[in-house]
């Protein structure tokens, strides 16, 4: 069984479309589209409507004969709590990091919205017969498949899998979500690491990686009865298309600091934010755009290709 898996797409259109052209080559059974799909980049409702029209095209079923799944990431869930006003993200509403997110919400429709707060937490593939399933958060507990996709851990959406995690709690994940192999995303970096006789894979972003490669990034995995097969792919795309969508869309004027961290997070395949946001706090200076210059003064390293 072929499964790829593509993450963080973050509406970004041109790499999206560059990895779904690379899939007729691939010849997966199965697409797991593992989170982040919006947010960050500005063709939000276009990545959404292209996926959604494809999973349920017969040019979906050629690309993926057993269908196309997701799971809800960190920023899915953050554009529909945004829309409904959760209290828990008010100390937001009013930070400039975040403006880019009340533009995407302001041009996603509802029925978009509702789609996304339906998403799965996890999706697994069963042992034996290959079957497929979603499931919710802290579902599947002591429960063994023979692959677990969430876009962070099972845990946490933000709880990543990559070379910053202790091996202590790559463990306790994988002893009580036993899989063959466990799949995240979030940390936009590849990464892979056997624990025992558990696989655990990073399968990079599509939209915006943060390991200095500007390429569409994803994982396809192979799965047979005595082995697995694990190919990192990295697909070109026109960039410039992508970074001038930031422009055309309207997200660079009206999204302000945060669009332009993202803006530059894209073009670089560094990440911006984060560490923007701890060297704020470090300095005690406010998250500005006077900030934002100086760390740009501070670190050009940062900003170079």
């Amino acid at each position: 069984m072929r499964v790829a898996i593509l993450s963080d797409i973050h509406g970004n259109l041109p790499a999206l479309e560059a990895v779904l052209h690379d899939l007729k080559e691939v010849r997966a059974h199965l697409v797991v589209v593992n989170g982040d799909i919006v947010n960050r980049g500005p063709s939000n409702r276009e990545v959404l409507e292209r996926l959604l029209n494809l999973a349920s095209s017969k040019q979906g079923r050629a690309l993926a004969p057993q269908g196309f799944w997701f799971t809800l990431g960190n920023h899915d869930d953050l554009l529909v709590k945004w829309a409904q006003r959760d209290p828990s993200l008010a100390d937001l509403y009013h930070d400039p990091l975040f403006e880019p997110t009340a533009w995407s919400v302001a041009r996603l429709p509802q029925a978009h919205l509702n789609w996304l707060s339906n998403l799965p937490y996890q999706v697994a593939i069963g042992e034996g017969p290959q079957r497929v399933f979603g499931l919710d958060k802290a579902e599947g507990v002591g429960e063994s498949v023979l692959m677990r996709v969430t876009h962070g851990s099972p845990r946490h959406y933000r709880e990543g899998y990559d070379e910053h995690q202790a091996p202590d709690i790559l463990t306790e994940i994988s002893e009580d979500y036993p899989a063959r192999l466990l799949v995240g995303s979030h940390t936009h970096r590849p990464f892979m690491y056997q624990l025992g006789e558990a696989l655990v894979l990073n399968s990079g972003a599509v939209g915006a990686p943060f390991n200095g490669d500007v390429r569409a990034q994803y994982v396809v995995v192979e799965i047979g009865e005595n082995h697995v097969q694990v190919d990192f792919r990295q697909i070109p795309y026109n960039l410039q298309a992508a970074l001038q969508a930031y422009y055309d869309s309207g997200l660079m004027e009206e999204g302000g600091l945060g669009a332009d961290i993202f803006y530059h997070e894209t073009r670089t395949a560094r990440s911006m934010l984060m560490n923007f946001w701890k060297w704020a706090e470090t300095t005690g200076r406010p998250r500005d755009w006077d900030a934002w210059r100086l760390y740009q003064a501070t670190h050009p390293e940062r900003f170079l290709r």
